[in-house]
């Protein structure tokens, strides 16, 4: 291993004068050593500030070449040390990260450096756009899938950011994509907040230079206490709303009227019953698509931020806290990983208990450690302050564990399944030396021969590996990422000649489709609905139901349209469009190999039911545009109720309007909205007025969703299809007379 630097706490950093001082220490020599810290000046002059700060400047002093691991709290200037390492490096450069939010916030970051791509498969149709900038910024997902499908831009990278590395131990695609870099000698830097055991990973990286910060740029003021030592009402006897009721009381006690304050929770349900008490004590709700009915007609003063909120009302929760007109915020630990939103003040419940003899905490204690490097805003408070509350466990002893956090062994697990893949990927990278790949991991390197065995023989017997070589079958799954295991679970499904949604589910592999029941458990109809969809799936086994296929189609049945607490579809379900264009892709490569021949409407019509959350024989309703998923299904209701089925998907508008009487159409609308969502007349009405706008928007249009259309067109057609008009590209795809009228 290279040379180990560790970042003093006492050192210091103020903005306003520039000032401050470095102090460090070796890993062999623990005695103090001072520097001065940098001018910006020396550096680039575009930076922003006149000075590095302590680890910036211990980088830029040591760092010489090669790769680097970097530990610093969140907040301590992690992207400049990622421009510090990319800065005199040829060829392309690369920053990935877990998220799509930080991604985003990354590339605006760099762009004052750089010309910079961004690539994070938030659009399938960014994959037909030449990759120009100096830098591009990726999810890892869209890198991994780059590499495997040996795209253009990734032949020239010289090197990688990976930010938040510690993701590994529960993101196996991050290391493939870092197998991939060491095996080419692709420089990288790694960047975390909460590395356990940075020096196993330092070895495995084979890391230059490494850097460890104990100093923070903004002080923290931990308090530990019980969450039984703060108050509660005797309103409620069930044990959750308790606890609610004292996190509730926390949550105004514990902060300042100016402070922006985040209350971690450690289950999302918890979070949902605060929101709910917040309700009864008359305090403003900012979130719309709730478990339960509520009206905002307050001045909304704390709202709920999680993965099954809505992506829409994410953003505005998001943007809301940023910019100050919301201070009151509570979150699970998706937050802590996701976009960067400091708060003044952050409160964690940790509910603790043993399980087989050893202390367990809920967050962990490296989600606890994330979670409070939201504390502390640089450059306007100075310090930051950290909440901790126990539930089943003394503050005493989760001390005592955040104290060893850092400490302890990387604990990787060995998932089968992905196992599965990482053969496949070593045929692909390695050929018949697949085990070679192995060994370049963190995890499989360790891997048992028996489960090796297991995995081989099972690849073989199905047909993915035939005389040391990949399959086409094979291909196609390390081409779309499917793992072995789901590929199999659609065949099964597919030999018994299911609805189609249901067949196509383990394609979707990578959504849990696990939010949708917590917001219509509660509904009048949720019983019936529930044995309906049942229904739907009684070929398909218990394991349609182990991977929430029922929700799934749910959710596509338009069954969501009953309950008048969803405004717009929870969590994954709200933002299915990107995964339409990946599955539309899937489905053409699926036609080609002969596995499941569709033709182009009924493609396109899959496309369009997973998007919106409609039936496919009504998925035309969502070509609509501006239609949404309640009103698609809203239109629905009104065919369904005549018994008749709408135009097929590429049809103009105008076939759909003639089906319609427009005359009645508005108080048939009305009538659905007050009898089935449930609407008091005066926002059922506005609703209904609101729908046959959009119809008459659309009267010279087509029934296709743009984005579909343009991906399918790219898929068949490549970089031409940019170059037609949505008409001309109709025509060809659905090789329909009315199009060239």
């Amino acid at each position: 291993m290279g040379k180990t630097l560790i970042l003093l706490k006492e050192s210091q950093y103020q903005l306003k004068p520039p000032g401050g001082k470095l102090l460090f220490s070796t890993h062999e020599d623990l005695k103090a050593q001072e520097l001065p810290l940098v001018s910006s000046e020396e550096v680039d002059h575009r930076i922003p500030y006149p000075l590095l700060n302590p680890l910036q400047s211990l980088f830029f002093y040591y760092y010489q070449s090669g790769n680097a691991l970097v530990c610093a709290p969140t907040s301590a200037g992690k992207s400049l040390i990622a421009y510090l390492f990319m800065r005199n490096k040829e060829g392309r450069k690369v920053y990935t990260a877990p998220t799509k939010s930080l991604v985003y916030e990354k590339a605006v970051e760099l762009r004052r450096y750089y010309s910079v791509d961004v690539r994070t498969g938030d659009s399938i149709l960014e994959s037909y756009k030449r990759v120009k900038g100096e830098v591009v910024v990726s999810t890892y997902e869209n890198l991994v899938y780059a590499l495997r499908n040996s795209a253009e831009w990734v032949q020239e990278i010289s090197c990688i950011v990976f930010d938040e590395i510690h993701q590994l131990t529960k993101r196996w695609i991050l290391e493939e994509a870092i197998a991939y870099a060491l095996d080419r000698d692709i420089k990288l830097l790694g960047l975390s907040a909460t590395l356990p055991s940075y020096e196993e990973i330092a070895d495995w990286i084979r890391a230059d230079l490494t850097i460890y910060s104990h100093w923070r740029p903004v002080a923290l003021i931990r308090d530990t206490r019980p969450l039984k030592d703060l108050p509660k009402t005797k309103k409620h006897t069930d044990r959750d709303y308790q606890i609610a009721e004292r996190l509730l009381s926390a949550l105004f006690e514990l902060s300042k009227r100016d402070e922006k304050v985040i209350l971690f929770v450690p289950q999302k349900k918890l979070g949902w019953k605060l929101l709910e008490l917040a309700k009864e004590e008359k305090i403003g709700i900012m979130n719309k698509t709730t478990p339960f009915e509520h009206q905002q007609d307050k001045e909304p003063e704390i709202a709920f931020h999680n993965a099954d909120v809505p992506k829409e009302e994410r953003e505005e929760i998001e943007k809301a806290f940023r910019e100050g007109s919301l201070n009151k915020l509570v979150a699970t630990q998706t937050l802590a990983y996701g976009v960067n939103l400091p708060a003044d003040r952050v409160i964690i419940l940790v509910r603790m208990f043993h399980e087989r003899g050893k202390l367990r905490c809920i967050p962990d204690t490296l989600d606890i450690l994330q979670m409070e490097g939201r504390a502390g805003r640089l450059g306007i408070k100075e310090v930051g302050y950290s909440h901790i509350l126990t539930y089943g466990g003394t503050p005493e002893k989760l001390e005592k564990e955040v104290s060893k956090a850092l400490k302890e062994p990387i604990q990787s697990s060995i998932n089968l399944e992905a196992l599965s893949l990482f053969v496949l990927l070593g045929f692909l990278y390695e050929g018949g030396n697949y085990e070679n790949f192995l060994t370049k991991t963190f995890s499989y390197r360790k891997v048992k021969k028996e489960n090796l065995k297991t995995v081989m023989e099972f690849l073989i017997s199905k047909g993915y590996i035939n005389k040391g070589k990949l399959t086409p079958k094979a291909i196609y799954c390390v081409r779309s990422g499917i793992p072995p295991t789901h590929f199999e679970e659609f065949l099964r499904r597919l030999s018994l000649n299911m609805d189609h949604l249901i067949t196509l589910r383990p394609l979707l592999h990578m959504k849990k489709f696990d939010s949708l029941y917590e917001f219509v458990k509660n509904g009048e109809s949720f019983i019936e609905d529930y044995h309906y969809v049942a229904g739907k799936l009684s070929l398909c086994g218990q394991k349609c139901l182990a991977d929430n296929t029922d929700q799934f189609i749910f959710y596509t049945e338009g069954l969501t349209f009953k309950y008048p607490n969803i405004s717009s579809p929870p969590g994954e379900f709200s933002y299915l469009g990107t995964d339409a264009l990946h599955l539309l892709r899937m489905l053409m490569e699926l036609s080609k190999l002969g596995v499941w021949r569709l033709n182009p409407q009924e493609m396109l019509s899959i496309a369009h039911s997973v998007k919106y959350g409609l039936t496919i024989e009504y998925a035309s309703l969502s070509g609509i545009k501006g239609i949404g998923h309640i009103r698609a299904n809203l239109l629905k209701r009104v065919l369904q109720e005549d018994g008749i089925l709408p135009p097929p998907i590429g049809s103009k508008t105008s076939d759909l309007l003639d089906l319609l009487d427009m005359q009645t159409l508005g108080s048939r609308l009305e009538q659905i909205l007050r009898e089935q969502r449930k609407l008091e007349k005066n926002r059922a009405k506005e609703e209904a007025k609101k729908v046959i706008k959009l119809l008459e928007n659309n009267k010279n249009g087509l029934l296709v969703d743009d984005r579909i259309l343009l991906a399918f067109g790219l898929f068949k057609l490549g970089e031409k299809a940019y170059r037609l008009k949505k008409k001309e590209l109709a025509q060809i795809i659905f090789l329909h007379e009315t199009f060239t009228q």
